[in-house]
């Protein structure tokens, strides 16, 4: 399936957006007759955007409406290529694909397969899926669905809105499939099931880094090394100064090292030598991380953007906390310093649930980073997440667009935004339920619906478009 052309005149816009303008949803207000909005997203400005609102708004769904948009619409740079995607995907949800089955067999009783093929390419790869999620040979390892199952098209978007319309029908939109690829690293079941979980246009890659790409500072994180004793010194000249990145080098060069050492301090070495154990401990360290490795092609000779890149550190992968800020850490570092020398594309850096990023010291600063440096380099950060007061202030102040769905989780939040945002205080409306049975009504009815604060100038009440995906 080709989804991208190679130069501009080849490129015809497949949704309601417009070249390098994406379809946000359904405002409140009558502008030019039209309740419909659109958002430029620039080639010289930072368009940065903040998803906030509490669990179960669709912040996550939200996010992903508009990174299709930005892909379908987006073209910049001499060849005017798609931009680059990077996802990072924090979860699956069994609950997802029951739901999925759930509707597919209530909107075939209710209106027949012929009309779902109409308006569906994917009817019999659902249905087939579906059949597999019955078998109990693959309890456990299919039905795992993420947030970002972009290979599938969105069959929830025909389930009846009101007595008029469906969630699709209201917005005159489709469901659309979008081209995949997705890193696993140490994937914990068959790379082929996450692929059937993420629908037909999914490539799964079960990739790694390379130990050349790490700096001390990182091999430091990932085994836990003191910087302050000697045998860290000596690792670091070795890793950083003279380039050994291999654990069996690191072993050779830091003995190399360390006799130069004590030769130059002429220093006759009576003692077991202990800093070379500590090395040796390192190295052995090194080769137990299986997301690590010599040589190959990884994570980064294969990111490009020929297909959307959803880096899963979901449960399908098997990472701990700590490999999950360093693998962010450097895929920032290289989309900064390298990525943007060779392509003029535009990028894109999704991440859901971002707090989670920014636990660590590295994920404050390579947050901020990406903030601060974005627009100098075309490199546009969209991230979601339930509160605001935890964040570094480069997110809040340097972000231009702001969706709120639903309503705010916190109070400092609401105070935060009054001060960033001038008209806020007289726009946003705040949720509140009377009675616990009120609560589930509530969501539903809000659910999608939210503000969207526009360069944060400007809030307008608004009625989010629809994933096309799952």
């Amino acid at each position: 399936m080709e989804y991208v052309g190679k130069n501009l005149a080849s490129w015809a816009p497949t949704t309601k957006g417009r070249l390098n303008e994406i379809y946000l949803g359904r405002g409140v207000r009558s502008m030019n007759h039209t309740l419909d909005r659109w958002l430029r997203i620039n080639e010289d400005d930072a368009n940065h955007m903040l998803f906030l609102g509490p669990s179960g708004f669709q912040k996550s769904t939200t996010m992903k409406a508009i990174l299709q948009e930005i892909w379908l619409n987006t073209r910049w740079g001499r060849n005017q290529e798609p931009p680059l995607i990077i996802i990072f995907e924090r979860k699956y949800d069994r609950a997802k694909a029951q739901l999925v089955k759930k509707t597919f067999y209530d909107l075939v009783r209710e209106r027949g397969e012929g009309w779902l093929r109409a308006r569906m390419t994917q009817v019999m790869e659902l249905k087939l899926y579906i059949q597999m999620l019955e078998l109990p040979a693959y309890e456990g390892q299919l039905g795992l669905m993420g947030d970002f199952a972009l290979g599938w098209e969105n069959i929830l978007g025909w389930l009846r809105y009101d007595r008029q319309h469906t969630l699709f029908s209201l917005f005159g939109i489709r469901p659309q499939a979008f081209p995949i690829r997705r890193f696993v690293f140490n994937p914990t079941r068959d790379p082929h099931h996450i692929a059937l979980d993420s629908g037909p246009e999914t490539e799964v890659v079960a990739t790694f880094i390379r130990y050349e790409r790490l700096d001390f500072e990182d091999v430091a994180k990932v085994v836990n090394i003191n910087p302050n004793t000697i045998y860290a010194q000596i690792i670091k000249s070795a890793w950083d100064e003279e380039k050994a990145r291999d654990p069996d080098d690191l072993v050779f060069e830091a003995k190399r090292i360390y006799n130069e050492m004590l030769e130059f301090l002429e220093v006759e070495n009576k003692k077991p030598p202990t800093s070379l154990w500590g090395v040796y401990n390192v190295a052995k360290s090194l080769k137990k991380v299986r997301w690590l490795k010599v040589k190959g092609k990884d994570l980064f000779d294969q990111l490009d953007n020929t297909k959307i890149n959803v880096i899963d550190f979901s449960q399908n992968s098997d990472l701990t906390e700590s490999a999950k800020n360093i693998i962010f850490k450097k895929v920032v570092e290289w989309v900064l310093n390298e990525y943007v020398q060779e392509k003029e594309t535009a990028v894109f850096i999704a991440g859901d649930e971002i707090q989670n990023y920014l636990r660590s010291r590295w994920g404050k600063a390579m947050a901020a980073k990406l903030f601060r440096e974005g627009r100098s380099n075309q490199v546009n950060f969209l991230a979601a997440t339930q509160y605001l007061h935890s964040l570094p202030s480069e997110l809040i102040y340097g972000a231009s667009h702001i969706a709120i769905l639903g309503t705010l989780a916190s109070a400092d939040d609401y105070a935060l935004l009054k001060k960033v945002v001038p008209d806020f205080d007289v726009s946003f409306e705040r949720i509140v339920a009377s009675s616990p049975d009120e609560v589930e009504e509530l969501k539903r009815k809000y659910r999608g619906r939210g503000y969207f604060i526009y360069n944060k100038f400007f809030t307008e009440r608004i009625h989010f478009r629809p994933s096309q995906t799952l």
